[in-house]
This record gives C-alpha cells, sequence and structure tokens, in this order.
C-alpha cells in the first residue's frame, strides 16, 4: 500500500501532528516503508509453527526490597525540581 502525502497529511491531522511539505513527504515514504514491510510479513508461512511455554510467560526477577531512591537523589538527576517536592516541566497544554 503506498501512502501519499494527502493521506499522511491526513493521519498528521488525527495525530494532532505539523508537518510540513518535505517532512510530509518523507513521512509518506516512512509509512510507506512501514506498510510494505508488513505485507512481507503477512507472506511468511506459519502453518504448522508451534507455540512453546516459554511464550507464554515472562521471566522476572525476583522481589527484594530496597530503600526508596531519596528526594535528594531525585532532585539531583531532574532538570528542574521545585522546593516542594515537584518536577517543573514547561507548559504542554494552553497558554
Amino acid at each position: 500500500m503506498k501512502i501519499d502525502r494527502d493521506e499522511a497529511r491526513r493521519i498528521a491531522t488525527l495525530a494532532h501532528l505539523e508537518f510540513d511539505d518535505p517532512a510530509l513527504e518523507r513521512m509518506a515514504g516512512e509509512m510507506t516503508k512501514i506498510l510494505s514491510y508488513i505485507d512481507q510479513l503477512r507472506e511468511v508461512d506459519v502453518a504448522g509453527f508451534q507455540w512453546s511455554a516459554a511464550a507464554d510467560s515472562t521471566p522476572l526477577r525476583d522481589d527484594v526490597p530496597r530503600a526508596p531512591v531519596t528526594r535528594d537523589a531525585v532532585a539531583a538527576n531532574a532538570p528542574a525540581f521545585s522546593d516542594d517536592g515537584h518536577f517543573v516541566v514547561p507548559k504542554g497544554i494552553g497558554d
């Protein structure tokens, strides 16, 4: 399936993204490559494939209690941290 610039623009609008024309062309090409790859995967013959029991579970590490991370350690790794213990981030919604 080929994605053209208009379809890429429609998808970007649904995702609330804005792209200029060169970026829309690039995104259309990337989406076309992804869909082509999915089409290739559909051609793989999986008849007779047996799922193993290992595929049903994910190994987890032991749940071992440990000391919590201190507020000072968190603040030291944060770009901005308020005195009352909150991360300071740029406003993302509204003006």
